[in-house]
């Protein structure tokens, strides 16, 4: 049995989650994949996984296990690097980015990426921003206005506004709010989740003061780039990220309402555990994010 390519195996279905995926991650067959595992479950003398129908969960000896894996992992990364050091930059890394902010300025940049670092794989995932983003199994986070993961390297793009918009169409339709308060008065686009379905409250602040409000819904949406499609088309007021905005506030299809009530800038930031960071393919991923990235801040 290859060692190495057993414990890569073992890795990947702890962050995946499946053997399927994982399978899928490592282009190889899920049966050769189960095969791994149960050959490094047999050398060990230990059961890793418990398997359900649903899913694959780590029992109490994979727990302990995995973070050893990974070290091992990335040393063996570390040591190929380290004595080829005239090869070009290869390997996967993992990103995870909120869905909206993946589409507007990852994307985009893909191209240029892969002419500069074509041996470097990428898995993007991008994340629903009502739910809790979970760091793991991921070398870079994409995050706006969270706190710094403890021990992670982190790396400040710039700041953000979360401003309500609306169309000049919808306006010339309604009267424009003046306080918070008015907003009960209109057709409002609200982000929605499987935590909350009614749609996150709206948070303003104004000399100290602070509103929340919850506003009436004429549409939900689980998904930005349906949030902005709306607000064109002038069906109501929504709150969104100014960098999400900006070309439309600049050639004037969208303008801010209750500017004088927007909260304060959040950070945006990329992070990435220290250990990943140390691996130059992962390295040449951030500086490519930071340095190369319009984020439009």
């Amino acid at each position: 049995m290859d060692r190495l390519t057993a414990m890569e195996a073992f890795v990947a279905v702890a962050e995946m989650g499946s053997f399927t995926r994982a399978a899928a991650r490592m282009r190889m067959s899920a049966a050769m994949m189960t095969l791994h595992i149960a050959r490094l479950e047999e050398r060990l003398g230990v059961r890793l996984f418990n398997r359900t129908t649903r899913r694959v969960d780590l029992t109490e000896d994979g727990r302990q296990l995995l973070e050893r894996a990974r070290a091992a992992l990335h040393a063996f990364a570390a040591a190929e690097t380290a004595l080829t050091p005239g090869a070009g930059l290869s390997g996967r890394v993992r990103i995870d980015v909120p869905a909206s902010i993946g589409h507007a300025f990852v994307l985009p940049a893909l191209q240029g990426f892969h002419r500069l670092h074509p041996d470097i794989a990428l898995d993007l995932s991008f994340g629903d921003r009502g739910t809790v983003f979970r760091a793991d199994g991921f070398d870079i986070l994409v995050r706006i206005g969270e706190a710094p993961i403890s021990g992670w390297i982190t790396v400040t793009l710039g700041q953000t506004r979360l401003l309500c918009l609306a169309s000049p169409d919808y306006l010339e339709r309604h009267e424009p709010p003046i306080e918070p308060e008015d907003l009960n008065n209109h057709r409002c686009i609200v982000y929605a989740s499987v935590e909350a379905p009614g749609g996150n409250p709206w948070n303003f602040t104004r000399n100290g003061k602070r509103s929340r409000i919850r506003p009436p819904s004429a549409f939900s949406f689980n998904d930005g780039a349906g949030i902005m499609a709306a607000l064109l088309a002038g069906l109501g007021i929504a709150q969104n990220l100014e960098m999400l905005a900006r070309d439309d506030l600049r050639t004037g299809t969208l303008v801010p309402v209750l500017e004088a009530w927007a909260p304060p800038p959040r950070p945006v930031v990329l992070m990435s555990a220290r250990d990943r960071y140390a691996l130059p393919h992962v390295r040449a991923v951030m500086d490519f994010l930071a340095e190369r990235v319009d984020w439009g801040l």
